[in-house]
């Protein structure tokens, strides 16, 4: 028995047996095709968010003709380091949306809700889940599920694109509207907060500057009245007024530029809330997406006949090798045939 044998065999009883392999494929189609068929479809969403990191630069300018100090605006940088992208699928940002409550379903929050739709669509292969509603539980699986549905990204012209996923449009919709108004506030609570830190800074600067100023006044003042009725005109009493005189003027164009800073902050603070438009609303119709019956078919027919195929020639398999074995154990060929030729 060789391996020429051995695939003429295999080719005969493949043959022989076609109409149970092909039944056995389409047996196997048919259970895919009502899978794929009572499979959920995912619905998704797609907003696309006016830029959040626009620089605003158009007071640099005014102020600069104001104070005439130039570039002294460019001290605080326009906007936050922070990647939207980032914030968008951060955990802090997921609890919140899944804490949000929607008067429309019931004044559920939106964490309950996708229990909900969870214990709608289980199938019997799906863990059981059951939470209380206030089970702090509750909001870090429902940001889990949120987690694995929420896309987003940043799109060639530095626009946010945000997509969500889900198996009910309503939910869909309120979700994703959500999620665009945490990530809006949390922009605007951000650069009104920088803007409010930058006035600070700046302010607390310019006093220090002033009493720094203040206290080189007194020091000439100080030394003016020592010296009265003395040769002001020598080394030991010049040097040490010019010092004075020299460190007040250095204090003095820090104390320019400190005083342009603190304008800046003070315009940027009554400018603190920036303009954030949806460009694109993620409203219906929403692309859907699921499991397409015909490939799951096709996939499901050929999955079956292989299946059935292997099932047919695994015993001329196992004959051919417990031969081999043989052969090499007792160093001849078996005389019997191993596989019958009318098999």
């Amino acid at each position: 028995m060789n391996a020429q044998d051995l695939t003429r065999a295999i080719l005969l009883r493949i043959t022989r047996r076609w109409v149970w392999i092909v039944g056995t494929g389409f047996i196997f189609a048919i259970m895919m095709i009502i899978y794929a068929k009572r499979s959920p479809v995912y619905y998704t969403s797609s907003a696309t968010i006016f830029p959040l990191t626009a620089g605003d630069n158009s007071n640099s300018s005014v102020l600069s003709a104001l104070m005439g100090s130039g570039d002294n605006g460019k001290s605080f940088t326009d906007e936050n380091s922070v990647n939207i992208t980032e914030l968008a699928v951060s955990r802090t940002t997921r609890e919140e949306v899944a804490s949000v409550r929607v008067p429309s379903m019931g004044n559920k929050t939106i964490a309950q809700l996708l229990l909900d739709e969870y214990k709608k669509n289980k199938t019997t292969f799906d863990k059981e889940i059951n939470y209380q509603p206030n089970d702090p539980a509750l909001i870090i699986w429902a940001s889990n599920v949120l987690g694995r549905n929420l896309n987003a990204s940043i799109s060639k012209t530095s626009s946010f694109i945000l997509n969500y996923s889900g198996l009910t449009p309503e939910l869909v919709k309120v979700i994703s509207y959500a999620f665009i108004h945490k990530i809006s506030t949390f922009y605007i609570e951000l650069k009104r907060e920088k803007a409010k830190r930058d006035f600070e800074f700046a302010s607390g600067k310019v006093d220090s500057l002033r009493s720094v100023m203040n206290s080189k006044d007194q020091k000439l003042i100080e030394m003016d009245q020592r010296t009265l009725f003395t040769n002001t005109t020598k080394l030991e009493y010049r040097v040490p007024t010019e010092n004075v005189v020299a460190d007040k003027q250095m204090i003095r164009a820090q104390y320019a530029n400190a005083v342009a800073n603190q304008q800046n902050a003070a315009y940027k603070l009554q400018k603190a809330t920036p303009v954030i438009k949806v460009l694109d609303k993620p409203e219906p119709p929403y692309s859907k997406s699921g499991k397409s019956a015909l490939i799951y078919g096709v996939g499901g027919f050929g999955a079956g006949a292989i299946l059935a195929i292997l099932l047919i020639i695994t015993p001329l398999l196992i004959g051919y090798g417990r031969h081999e074995y043989e052969k090499i154990i007792d160093g001849t060929e078996k005389n019997s045939k191993v596989i019958p030729s009318n098999s």
